[in-house]
């Protein structure tokens, strides 16, 4: 009898106890894939917003060693300056609108849809300062006003890259933040 009771047991709960187990560690390697996604996403956005300085940067120097013929480097670098910022729009704003979804998709505890949610919304207002900075660069270097050799143009130069790198630490941040919460708990970085 006590052996038919273990035999029972053994079919019922052998199969759940597996399934349950295979079901966390599926779950595990899916939460830091996604921590993963995150933090290259946000990779891709400082990269794009770094090509758009470095650019202007390169237009600036060409029109500093040939100030009589700008104006066509500066019309060519306008049509560049356009591709180059829709790239970045396309993907900046909108890779992060699922995170909360995939909280509970993924299982995540309790409030972490709402931290996810708040952390979306910094990083977004960061976001928002870098392109603030880039508009600041285009008026400056693509605008008709523009002239090669000004001091003024350095100074835009430095005082945007700075302000780009700060937001980015901040990005950073908030990000490194972010991904933390879709790691299974228990796993460090």
């Amino acid at each position: 009898m006590l052996l038919l009771i273990g035999s029972t047991l053994s079919c019922l709960l052998v199969p759940w106890i597996s399934e349950n187990s295979s079901h966390r560690r599926v779950l595990q390697e899916q939460r830091v894939s996604e921590a993963r996604d995150i933090l290259k996403q946000s990779l891709a956005d400082d990269a794009q917003l770094n090509a758009i300085v470095t650019s202007i940067e390169m237009f600036n120097k060409e029109a500093e060693s040939n100030p009589k013929g700008y104006k066509a480097a500066q019309a060519e670098h306008e049509r560049s300056f356009g591709k180059q910022y829709l790239e970045f729009d396309q993907h900046a704003w909108w890779w992060g609108h699922d995170l909360p979804v995939q909280s509970g998709l993924l299982e995540l505890p309790s409030g972490s849809k709402g931290e996810i949610e708040n952390l979306n919304q910094a990083y977004a207002k960061s976001l928002l300062g870098s392109v603030q900075q880039i508009e600041v660069l285009r008026k400056q270097f693509l605008g008709k006003d523009y002239v090669p050799r000004a001091p003024h143009n350095a100074e835009v130069l430095l005082a945007a890259r700075k302000a780009l790198n700060d937001l980015a630490v901040t990005r950073g941040s908030i990000i490194s933040q972010l991904a933390g919460k879709f790691m299974p708990p228990g796993i460090n970085w």
